[in-house]
């Protein structure tokens, strides 16, 4: 008897006996099993997804639960996807969203799949790209994947592979690793940081590949990074943070800049940030008054003690044994009186002096044990 006849109690019995090999090959027999497999979703613990140009590959790799009692198992399949589309020849043929993909099985847990399309070149990066995004998706189709842990995009970024990120998973990390300058359009940028959710975003080293240019928030865009971290920042508008709940930047800004980030903040924009960690001059009473200029501060209403419990918690970088000095003063948000404490953090080095923007959000005051009254 064939499975789509089965009562729908049958099917589901069927499918939920079925193992992780077995069910993903099932998945492309035809579209109609794969719509019958997307009933029954078995959950997974997540992906993680790395992009190689030097390897000429991307890869996405798919963890299945551990086995209960044999932790050293490997529960995991990865796909290859190959720049190259003659390292696909002779390979057997899949059906992926209605595009054909030669894959080729190296071992019990590794696939590699190339894209069979002849309205493009067979050896443009374009072609990985589409199948990389017709991957994730299809593996989510079958799949209920929780998250996708980790996506670091090593030595460079090509052009067109973000927009294929599947925008439905919560990312635990993205990193873009590099030890050099990371180039990045205007476009790919825009699309990340207005349409991922992640708990961090690593921002290192992007430098857009048009110099000059500014990334220009859309206000229409809520804001799903939690921690959103840069160190070259010529693409940033100071009085337009990219939305994030916290902020750092860990190359020295200018005095000018930091007053930019405040104004705007008591202005009424860059609300989405709770916590900014920003790299400084050393202070002084000049610098202060270039920070504050048009700014009216007030004596800060935390105690000595939740700025400790601020600085002990999980939210900061700072080492307490490194500070020389703490000086603290709020400000008000004008349009609905939001208090902010802005935190000097003087270092006994005297290099690497931060400025922290701690706004007494709901989430803030509980990390500090005080009730917001």
């Amino acid at each position: 008897m064939k499975l789509h006849r089965m009562p729908h109690l049958v099917q589901r019995m069927i499918l939920e006996e079925l193992g992780f090999d077995e069910r993903f090959f099932l998945s492309f027999t035809s579209k109609r099993t794969c719509s019958l497999l997307g009933l029954f979703r078995p959950d997974f613990k997540g992906i993680s997804i790395t992009i190689n140009i030097s390897k000429s590959k991307v890869s996405v790799r798919v963890q299945k639960p551990r086995a209960p009692r044999i932790p050293d198992v490997i529960n995991e399949w990865e796909f290859n996807i190959p720049y190259k589309q003659y390292l696909m020849n002779d390979s057997p043929i899949w059906k992926i969203d209605g595009t054909a993909v030669q894959v080729e099985k190296y071992d019990s847990t590794i696939l590699c799949c190339g894209l069979i399309d002849e309205r493009v070149g067979s050896d443009t990066t374009s072609n990985s790209f589409v199948v990389f995004g017709k991957v994730l998706r299809h593996l989510n189709s079958v799949l209920n994947i929780e998250r996708c842990q980790l996506c670091e995009f090593d030595m460079t970024i090509p052009v067109g592979l973000i927009p294929q990120l599947d925008f439905n998973f919560y990312y635990g990390r993205i990193d873009f690793l590099s030890g050099d300058s990371m180039f990045m359009t205007l476009e790919d940028l825009t699309v990340l940081l207005e349409n991922i959710k992640t708990k961090q975003l690593c921002l290192i080293d992007i430098v857009l590949s048009v110099p000059g240019y500014k990334y220009q928030k859309n206000p229409e865009k809520k804001s799903s990074i939690d921690c959103l971290k840069i160190r070259n920042f010529d693409w940033v508008d100071f009085p337009e943070l990219p939305a994030a709940k916290r902020i750092i930047i860990s190359r020295k800004i200018e005095m000018d800049q930091m007053n930019m980030v405040l104004t705007s903040w008591v202005a009424g924009r860059n609300r989405e940030i709770e916590i900014g960690e920003f790299e400084t001059d050393e202070f002084s009473d000049r610098n202060r008054e270039t920070i504050y200029t048009g700014i009216e501060t007030h004596a800060p209403q935390l105690t000595k003690a939740e700025i400790t419990s601020f600085f002990d918690s999980s939210q900061h970088s700072l080492n307490l044994r490194l500070l020389r000095n703490i000086v603290a003063v709020d400000i008000l948000r004008e349009s609905d009186g939001i208090r902010a404490t802005i935190i000097e953090a003087a270092m006994e080095s005297h290099v690497n002096q931060k400025l922290f923007v701690f706004v007494w959000s709901d989430s803030n005051l509980r990390t500090i044990g005080r009730a917001n009254n």
